[in-house]
């Protein structure tokens, strides 16, 4: 196989409590230095906040973005009707080899709902 092809594995997890719940994209495959977009899908009883955070092999949670209806549109694409929040990575690399996680927060209750989404360890080397 290709040392330069890496997959990306996207688990779709389900949560809900209040009405809310989360979908993330279940699987996608790309090329290294290709650029992959992992959906969140949310129903909401509210006008919740959307989380985007990201976990490293061995290393913390990390922020990466916040969507509320005050902000929406300085993001890559919150579709508001649609209910789905899309996070793009453009030109991936191995080391972006992670698990990365969708949270739905409702602003009037505070209640979270989310799941994973995973990326695995670099290329597949030595596979057939």
């Amino acid at each position: 196989m290709n040392s330069s092809l890496g997959s990306l594995i996207l688990i779709l997890m389900f949560g809900g409590t209040s009405g809310n719940s989360v979908k993330q994209t279940d699987q996608i495959t790309a090329l290294e230095g290709a650029s992959v977009t992992m959906n969140c899908t949310y129903t909401s009883t509210q006008y919740p906040a959307l989380f985007w955070y990201v976990q490293y092999p061995n290393k913390a949670l990390q922020f990466l973005q916040k969507e509320t209806m005050e902000n929406s549109k300085n993001f890559g694409g919150r579709n508001i009707k649609d209910k789905t929040s899309p996070i793009t990575k453009s030109s991936v690399q191995v080391q972006d080899s992670a698990v990365y996680y969708c949270l739905l927060r409702d602003t009037h209750s505070a209640k979270g709902v989310g799941g994973p989404v995973q990326k695995p360890q670099g290329p597949r080397q030595g596979m057939q």
